[in-house]
Formats: structure tokens, C-alpha cells, sequence
């Protein structure tokens, strides 16, 4: 999950900010004030480029915002695919039948509630255990 795993939303002058730019819809302008998490951002990058592991990044932000993500992702070094979602119980519904993704990490414990086995909760602040 892009928000809360990989990067952290903007707080306080930089929030004003990302709502300015939001409404103009320019969302890599709003994605340059998002902090990016170090740790599960390296996880990402082993999983994809040293291991080759099949991954997909989902978001819930907005739908316009995929390009920007992966523009994001991909000045880090990470090229896999964007998807987004409305809601975690939509995300839900499809990964349950898609058994080729093993793992959801997520940092929020209701959303691991949602998806059920398959969910891992990390912190933005730690590596993942593959």
C-alpha cells in the first residue's frame, strides 16, 4: 500500500500546500510534499529488482494520482504497476481471488481486518520480513 507503507501524507504548511496543488489536480506536485518511508521503500526495491518477485502497489488516494505514483516510485528506483482502489473492501474482493499476490502490507491494523490472512502490518519505519 502506497499510503502509510511506502510514504507518509504531508502535515502542517505542507498539507495547505498539497490541497492547493490537488485541486489543480497536479498530483506530482502533491507527491513531492509526501515523505517517503526509507525502509519499506528499500523492501520494495529488493522485492522487485534483486529478487524479482511479482508486486503491485494500490492506493486509495485518488485515481488520477496512479501516473504520479508511479513517476514517484519510479525516481526511486521501482518500476511496477499502480492500482487504485475506492475502498479497502473493493481492493478486498479482488485480491482474495488473485492468489498470485501473497502478501497486502499495510500500516493499519483494521485494514489487515479487512483482507484477512494474507495482510501483514509493518511499520513505515522498518524493512519487511519476506
Amino acid at each position: 500500500m502506497f499510503e502509510g507503507v511506502l510514504a507518509n501524507a504531508p502535515t502542517g504548511t505542507s498539507k495547505v500546500k498539497a490541497k492547493f496543488f490537488e485541486s489543480r489536480d497536479d498530483w506530482d506536485a502533491v507527491l513531492r510534499l509526501w515523505t517517503p518511508n526509507d525502509l519499506p521503500l528499500r523492501s520494495l526495491n529488493d522485492c522487485v529488482n534483486r529478487l524479482g518477485i511479482g508486486t503491485e502497489v494500490i492506493t486509495f488516494i485518488h485515481p488520477e494520482a496512479v501516473d504520479a505514483i508511479y513517476t514517484w516510485l519510479s525516481r526511486k528506483g521501482v518500476s511496477t504497476s499502480v492500482l487504485y482502489y475506492e475502498t479497502i473492501e473493493q481492493y478486498r474482493d479482488d485480491f482474495k481471488y488473485n492468489r498470485g499476490l501473497k502478501v497486502f502490507y499495510t500500516s493499519s491494523t483494521d485494514d489487515a481486518h479487512v483482507i484477512g490472512m494474507r495482510a501483514t502490518v509493518v511499520s513505515p519505519n522498518m524493512a519487511w520480513r519476506l
